[in-house]
């Protein structure tokens, strides 16, 4: 990466900058207790599935099938076998899980201190997520004033990996890819789409945030 031609960072937000792997683990054991007698299964075997489930409704919603909503309610349906509960009743039984989820909120290690060191850059929330969910986890993290735009599927049209949404990122600030780092943490949508592109991009990884981070703003600070 030449890091003196990078004049702006897209970043992904979930998994990336907000922990969401530890908001979903909480929110999971907040919702289970209630049901955990209906599986033999251990909490352990139990989350495995239900992140199946997740990842199979949320590219439903990444796809324009179901809306955030909708795709809460049908991960539930899926993974207590009840396809027919209604939607109140759906919604109901979710609330203890969306509780604890937003309980559990924090920024993932090093992220803080990376959005500070890379104040002189222009940074863009490139994000699968609606824009009000994002955007109400960088209010509530207390870091959305550090970027200049929030780019959602909703807003852009489309979902990553598609380019689309990069390039309204882009257009934005009048970018060119080479001018830009990409930081997430998914290969498929975050990395691969962006370097076909032409931008530079960095994965983080579970356990190496605060590493990737401290490289980085090391490298972009001195460049």
């Amino acid at each position: 990466m030449n890091a003196s031609g990078i004049k702006a960072l897209l970043l992904d937000l979930d998994d990336t900058l907000f922990d969401d792997s530890h908001a979903t683990h909480q929110a999971f054991s907040a919702f289970i207790g209630p049901h955990a007698a209906r599986f033999a299964e251990s909490e352990t075997e139990l989350f495995r599935r239900w992140r199946a489930c997740v990842d199979r409704h949320w590219r439903r919603f990444e796809a324009g099938e179901l809306t955030i909503a909708q795709q809460r309610h049908e991960r539930l349906r899926d993974f207590l076998g009840l396809p027919h509960i209604a939607e109140d009743e759906a919604a109901r039984l979710f609330q203890p899980y969306m509780d604890a989820y937003r309980r559990h909120r924090r920024l993932t290690p090093g992220a803080r201190a990376f959005l500070e060191t890379t104040r002189h850059l222009i940074r863009i929330v490139v994000s699968n997520g609606g824009a009000e969910q994002q955007q109400a986890k960088l209010e509530h993290l207390g870091i959305a004033g550090h970027f200049r735009h929030v780019v959602t599927m909703d807003v852009a049209g489309a979902a990553k990996p598609d380019e689309r949404i990069f390039r309204h990122a882009l257009a934005l600030e009048s970018l060119a890819p080479a001018e830009c780092l990409m930081v997430g943490d998914d290969p498929e949508r975050d990395i691969e789409p962006a370097r076909r592109l032409g931008m530079a991009a960095r994965l983080v990884s579970p356990g190496g945030h605060a590493a990737v981070f401290q490289q980085l703003s090391e490298q972009l600070h001195n460049a």
